[in-house]
Parts: structure tokens; C-alpha cells; sequence
């Protein structure tokens, strides 16, 4: 390799490092990227010049202060977007990941199609667009690619170019468009873990798995679990018809409940239920448990699966309907109980939280950091 190309890759592999982590001695550094100490300090030195960077002494006890590298919190800024049903948001970050400025647009339920989400969308981007601009990470549900809203039943969008609009309209290359389940992925801290699953749980259900630096996202949604159950995609017997909040909301309240209506009127018509049942679920999930168990049961042989294939280091559980450690250990003890141990091993469940926003604004950092390195 040329020393020019030798000399720019290092300093890529170093500055990756530190955002990654936040603030990194020499030593730890060095470590991570099997550089001599005398080559980093040259390459720091010259990430400093460049203002992408700078050092700062810590004090540790009554020894000698010692010395760490963090991002220069001016050295860029990047914007992450959520489109969601309900909200197209945005939030403004600096280099060092700190929100600078969130605007919000409610999408209400007249408004949900392609029409009305561009409307939004450009909306947010104008509220938060600024100079020394790195890139902006777009994440959305449904299937994504190429720049596109393939598909979103959820939010009635079809073909949306949001690539095209972001550089037709003005003007920016540096754009990145993934499904939101993935965009999580970049939220979780990656020390010491790898190959980990993400679910999300709540009125829909994702998955995405991240293995070698990257995310891979899984329609786990609407996987055919029953030969009943009309979904609103248009398919019968999907994972969210029977294993969704919305199968939770049916057996609490005894009744059938149109999935159609559910996915298109949920905050107007039934999202007070589903947060009384979320509250009941957080104080003592056991007085909601039995609500629960034949969708976990659903959920959980999906995942069952999903851990054969791809024999994750840890499950990582997210969204709005996880709110209680009790809800990770039905759908672990369902999962031990139903497959050899030797198929899936002991994989930990955790639930945690993780955001949108700054998730896909990392994986524009992530894809586009190389340019801001001379």
C-alpha cells in the first residue's frame, strides 16, 4: 500500500476509534489499532491540526495527570432522522454526538402517504440544516433500500425517492437511508460484544442483527407464523397479527379488534388502552402476564429460530411495549423450554434503550467519516 494511502487508513482506524469510544488514553488507542505509540502521537498531532480532535489531561489520584483523545465537538455536525408513523423527527448533533437542536412534525393519519411525509420531512431538514455539515442519516420502518421507501403498510408509503430529495433539492451527496431497527443497532455500546440481535417490541415488532460492523435487518414482522389472521400488509397470519401489542390488546380486552383500524387509527382509538396496560405491565407484570404469554409463545419460536441461524452473543430487547425485566425472562424461559440448548446456547436478553435519531446519525458518521480526514 503507498505511504499516502498507509498514512490516511491509520488515521481513519484512529479517529473511528475515538468516537466510537468517546475518550481513549494513548495507550488504549494503540492498543485498538496495533500502532506504535511514536506513529499515534504523529497522527494525533496531525488530527489536532486539523481540528478534529484534541487531547485533555485527567487527574488520577495523587500521580501524575494522564492524558485523553477525544472528538473535537466543532470538528462537524450530522443530523439523524426518524420517519415514523405518528412523527417525522429530527435532531441536529455535533462531532461529539450532543444534540444541538430536535424539531418534531406530527403526521396524523389524513396525512400518511407519501405526500404528506415529504411535506414533513422537508420540514424537519429545514429547521435543522447548517454549515460544516457531515451527512444526514434517515431511518424509517418498513423495507428500505436504495435510497427508498420500498414499502411501509404502516404508514400507507410506496416508492418514496427520499435519496432524490435530499440531493435534488438540496444538494447534499452525503446521505444515509436504512430501516430503523438497524438504525438501534448503532445506539447499542458495542464494547466487548458482537454478533448481538435487536428486537423491537411494541404496536409492530423488528429485528435487525449486527454482525461485523454491520447491520442486517429481518421482516420478522411479517413472517407467516398461522393460516388466520388477516394482517394490514395484505397477508394472513404475519407475526404482528398474533404476537404483536395488538394481540395483547385483544385478549385484555376480550374482544376482536380490526387490525386494519388498529394500524391506522392506534393513537386516535386505542392507544389509551395500550398504555394502561403497558403501566399495569411496568408496576407488576405478573396481574397482565397471562395477556402476554400466547404472544411471547409466537415471538419467541420466531426467535428461536432466528438464534439457530445466526447464534447471536446477546438479545438485545427495545421499544415502547418492553417495560418490565420479567417480560425478557418469559420469552427466554419459553425459548429454553422449547429448543435443545445445544441449537440456541444460553444467550443473555437485555432490554435497553436505544435512540433513533442519534443510532442512524452514527451510521452517517460511520459511512462518511474517511472524508474528513486529509
Amino acid at each position: 500500500m503507498p505511504a499516502p494511502a498507509l498514512r490516511k487508513r491509520n488515521k481513519l482506524n484512529v479517529i473511528r476509534n475515538i468516537f466510537d469510544h468517546k475518550k481513549l488514553s494513548r495507550t488504549q488507542i494503540s492498543r485498538m489499532t496495533n500502532l506504535s505509540l511514536s506513529t499515534l502521537s504523529y497522527i494525533i498531532r496531525e488530527l489536532e491540526q486539523e481540528e478534529l480532535v484534541y487531547s485533555e489531561e485527567v487527574l488520577q489520584g495523587r500521580g501524575r495527570p494522564s492524558q485523553v483523545v477525544k472528538i473535537n465537538p466543532s470538528g462537524w455536525s450530522v443530523i439523524g432522522v426518524k420517519i415514523g408513523r405518528e412523527e417525522v423527527r429530527g435532531t441536529l448533533f455535533d462531532a461529539a454526538m450532543r444534540p444541538l437542536k430536535v424539531h418534531g412534525v406530527r403526521v396524523l393519519s389524513y396525512l400518511r402517504n407519501n405526500d404528506g411525509y415529504v411535506k414533513a420531512f422537508k420540514d424537519v431538514l429545514e429547521h435543522l440544516l447548517c454549515e460544516n455539515l457531515l451527512g444526514i442519516g434517515i431511518c424509517s420502518s418498513g423495507i428500505v433500500e436504495g435510497g427508498k421507501i420500498v414499502v411501509s403498510h404502516l404508514m400507507n408509503v410506496g416508492n418514496l425517492d427520499l435519496g432524490k430529495i435530499v440531493q435534488r433539492d438540496y444538494q447534499i451527496k452525503r446521505f444515509v437511508l436504512m430501516n430503523d431497527t438497524d438504525a438501534l443497532c448503532y445506539d447499542i455500546p458495542k464494547a466487548e460484544r458482537s454478533d448481538f440481535l435487536v428486537v423491537t417490541y411494541g404496536t409492530g415488532i423488528g429485528a435487525s442483527f449486527w454482525t461485523k460492523g454491520q447491520a442486517q435487518h429481518f421482516e420478522i414482522g411479517h413472517a407467516i407464523v398461522s393460516t388466520d389472521g388477516k394482517c394490514y400488509c395484505g397477508q394472513t397470519g404475519c407475526l404482528e397479527y398474533h404476537a404483536s401489542e395488538y394481540a395483547v390488546l385483544k385478549s385484555y380486552a376480550n374482544r376482536e379488534i380490526d387490525f386494519e383500524d388498529f394500524a391506522r387509527n392506534e393513537e386516535e382509538k386505542y392507544r389509551e388502552i395500550i398504555e394502561k396496560i403497558r403501566s399495569i405491565a411496568a408496576k407488576d407484570f405478573h396481574l397482565v402476564e397471562t395477556h402476554y404469554r400466547k404472544a411471547f409463545q409466537m415471538l419467541g419460536t420466531i426467535l428461536g429460530n432466528l438464534l439457530i441461524v445466526l447464534k447471536p452473543s446477546t438479545v438485545f430487547l427495545l421499544g415502547e411495549g418492553m417495560v418490565n425485566e420479567q417480560m425478557a425472562k418469559l420469552l427466554k424461559e419459553y425459548i429454553k423450554g422449547t429448543f435443545n440448548r445445544e441449537f440456541i446456547n444460553d444467550v443473555p436478553f437485555l432490554i435497553v434503550k436505544a435512540d433513533w435519531e442519534q443510532g442512524v446519525a452514527t451510521a452517517t458518521v460511520h459511512r462518511f467519516l474517511h472524508e474528513m480526514i486529509r
